[in-house]
């Protein structure tokens, strides 16, 4: 099994190379390696509202820099820095958001392999986008190559997928469940290549009943890094690791469901403390157990597994070992 993660495909979307536009321009001066996820999320939040549109040669200028070095600014290295660090507090092994790797093929390629499976309409040499053409499973056409000649996300990660897809027998695509049409696209594209592909949408957590983009604001208060620093002033580590899997995984659900809540979440600790005080030493096989809860598709629900910790029996201390602490 391996996780398909490159730093490159979110660093060379449009909004990314904008952001850092933005910055470059409006805040040249500012040491970003000293500054919270919150300063940096408030520059994210003003240059959204600033309306600034970055001018293709800067666009340009930003995608070379990424594709031939892989280059990134100092300020997304600074979150990455951050949320690797809650990462490592929370027990999560790292995807590799500090790994660098060339993309295995180029947007041209990409957009050739398509073609020949006529998965994709290229009208660039009438000044026109390139299209992925989904229209045979009544998906609509997606333009993944703007007029401009920049590609957006969705060609970007199939240019670490297609070259590789055919050595497994089965894709996991986890997503924000805001952009599922586009992963039901790639969903379709990839199976068209001989393999079996499967969705895991996740939902956005609700801030004060509202589910909104984080360029938006609102987020103050209620971001990791806040919610960590609150919680583990008050419960030891291995109750927070539980704590906050049981919380956003089993008491919140798949889905958009209710609002962060700190009451539910300060209980949930105490639930977390009572499972960790309880559980069973006994010699039951953790593997199994984890294989019970698996989806048609064969991978394990994280939302099964962990809600089946708020049972009557107390859980396996293997068990909460090996996955959740």
């Amino acid at each position: 099994m391996d996780c398909i993660w490159n730093p490159r495909t979110p660093n060379l979307s449009g909004q990314t190379i904008g952001f850092w536009n933005f910055l470059d321009q409006s805040h040249a001066a500012k040491n970003f390696s000293q500054l919270d996820e919150i300063e940096i999320g408030s520059l994210y939040v003003d240059y959204h509202a600033s309306g600034i549109n970055t001018p293709v040669a800067a666009q340009d200028r930003y995608r070379s820099a990424i594709e031939e070095d892989g280059w990134i600014h100092p300020a997304t290295a600074r979150m990455v820095e951050l949320w690797c660090r809650q990462l490592d507090t929370l027990g999560i092994k790292n995807p590799g958001l500090r790994w660098d790797q060339r993309h295995l093929s180029s947007v041209n390629e990409i957009v050739g392999i398509l073609q020949s499976e006529k998965l994709c309409l290229d009208h660039r040499s009438i000044g026109g986008p390139v299209y992925l053409d989904g229209t045979r499973w009544g998906v609509p056409l997606r333009i993944v190559v703007g007029t401009d000649g920049h590609p957006n996300y969705v060609i970007t990660a199939l240019r670490d997928i297609i070259p590789i897809v055919r050595k497994y027998d089965h894709v996991v695509l986890v997503h924000d469940d805001e952009i599922t049409p586009d992963f039901v696209l790639l969903q379709k594209v990839i199976t068209h290549f001989g393999v079996t592909v499967s969705r895991l949408p996740l939902g956005r957590v609700p801030v004060g009943g509202q589910v909104q983009s984080s360029r938006r604001g609102g987020w103050t208060g209620s971001t990791l890094g806040e919610l960590s620093a609150e919680v583990l002033g008050s419960v030891p580590l291995d109750e927070y690791r539980l704590g906050m899997r049981l919380y956003f995984t089993a008491v919140l659900g798949r889905g958009v469901g209710a609002s962060l809540d700190r009451a539910v979440l300060y209980r949930t600790m105490s639930r977390a403390r009572r499972l960790l005080r309880s559980s069973n030493a006994d010699a039951i096989d953790a593997a199994c157990y984890v294989a019970g809860h698996t989806s048609v598709y064969g991978w394990v629900d994280p939302y099964r597994l962990t809600s089946s910790l708020l049972g009557r029996n107390a859980p396996s201390t293997r068990l909460l070992d090996a996955v959740y602490l």
